[in-house]
């Protein structure tokens, strides 16, 4: 019996990560250090949970993180002994992620074909997805549940009548934020949706289902905040601004909208024409906080040193101004979203805000947001424009891999470089 192509290309991939974890692959620069701060409390969970929990949160590097993986990862190594053996299992099971978003895209544009099998193989070329598999990470358990979740969110989009995907959509985002808290935050717009579709009872009902499964969470919480010095290390991190972070991510998000420019660029100009005033409004909103933040008038803007994502290394190498060249971006990314948001405004807007909101850290990272930006824009966004795309084929698939595999050539020869 012949070995069906989808299969074997989909395996040789999987092949490659077998591979860059036998050559210890850190395409996202900062995996390997986080494996090695993080090593140690997975190997103290194992020995003693009650004691490896207070060596934990005791940590500063580490309280404001939910221990919930690294005490899953305890008991893997618990019954296999070594450490190899666990990467491995892991290794695979984040190679269902692409798998995942292809039965998302399937599900979400009722399309079934070569062509977003393809798509779908992006998340193989992701430096931060392959990181996260070789180093034993938590995000690609959190994203295989947000996943789940949005397969089920979609399920329950198409059949109103089957309550149990309503359920079940919820349940495993509660899993995917006992992993990384800030995905909770996605509940919202769940809410929002449900409201519209359920009658009050199940919709009660779904809220006190939540309430149940985030009881353990809730007690958690109250047990660190009574205990450790939650706060103290939370102000440490640095303050909080959502207008900067609300920069970086939609100049983050640009560079993933860029494939989807180049084959839409003329429709994206005639929007710009079509919608001139809006964008002169939002233009001169961006502009204006720009400036009082150059003439010192009020600190709006202020980056981390650290993070920030591709753009903010390129400038910064390029020696031009970052807040300058950043706030461009993200008014182009404000007006290619809008020209995929059309029709469905409100809820697609509703969502970007919800995903700035979900990140209220100072220093941010591209990998908060890779390959989760896939999993949104394929699988929360409504989008008239994407389905036309998708349906016909507007985007050149070979085009689409070269662009992300050559990110990630990119990011593997420059941590190369700097490590």
């Amino acid at each position: 019996m012949l070995i069906n192509k989808k299969t074997l290309i989909y395996s040789f991939l999987i092949f490659t990560l077998l591979i860059g974890f036998y050559f210890g692959e850190n395409s996202s620069g900062g995996a390997k250090i986080d494996f090695g701060v993080l090593l140690p409390f997975i190997k103290n969970f194992s020995i003693d949970l009650s004691e490896g929990f207070e060596i934990y949160a005791n940590n500063s590097s580490t309280l404001l993180h939910s221990p919930v993986f690294y005490i899953l990862t305890s008991l893997l190594l618990k019954f296999f002994d070594e450490i190899i053996y666990v990467n491995i299992i892991y290794i695979l099971i984040s190679a269902s992620l692409p798998y995942l978003l292809y039965q998302i895209i399937k599900q979400n544009y009722k399309i079934d074909n070569e062509y977003i099998f393809y798509l779908s193989l992006i998340i193989f070329f992701s430096p931060y997805f392959r990181s996260s598999s070789i180093w034993l990470l938590g995000d690609n358990l959190s994203l295989i549940f947000f996943s789940l979740s949005i397969i089920y969110f979609l399920k329950s989009c198409n059949s109103k009548d089957n309550i149990s995907n309503f359920f079940l959509c919820l349940f495993f985002l509660i899993l995917c934020s006992y992993i990384r808290y800030y995905y909770s935050i996605f509940s919202l717009y769940y809410f929002l949706i449900f409201f519209k579709y359920l009658n009050k009872k199940i919709f009660f009902y779904l809220l006190f289902f939540s309430f149940l499964l985030s009881v353990p969470a809730l007690g958690y919480f109250y047990y660190i905040f009574q205990n450790y010095n939650f706060l103290g290390t939370l102000n440490n991190f640095g303050k909080i601004n959502f207008y900067s972070n609300g920069l970086i991510i939609l100049s983050i998000i640009f560079f993933y909208l860029i494939p989807i420019i180049y084959s839409e660029k003329s429709l994206i100009i005639r929007h710009l024409k079509n919608y001139k005033n809006y964008f002169l409004i939002i233009s001169s909103i961006l502009i204006l906080f720009y400036m009082i933040d150059f003439f010192g008038l009020l600190k709006i803007i202020e980056f981390s040193p650290r993070g920030g994502g591709i753009f903010i290394k390129l400038f910064q190498y390029l020696n031009l101004s970052e807040k300058l060249f950043i706030t461009i971006l993200a008014f182009l990314s404000i007006l290619v979203l809008d020209y995929l948001f059309q029709k469905n405004r409100f809820t697609n807007y509703f969502i970007l805000i919800t995903l700035i909101l979900s990140l209220p850290l100072f220093t941010l990272y591209q990998k908060y947001l890779d390959p989760l930006i896939f999993l949104i824009i394929f699988g929360l966004i409504k989008s008239n424009v994407l389905n036309e795309i998708i349906h016909s084929r507007k985007i050149e698939i070979k085009f689409y891999l070269m662009y992300f595999f050559s990110f990630y050539i990119f990011s593997l020869i420059y941590y190369l470089r700097t490590f």
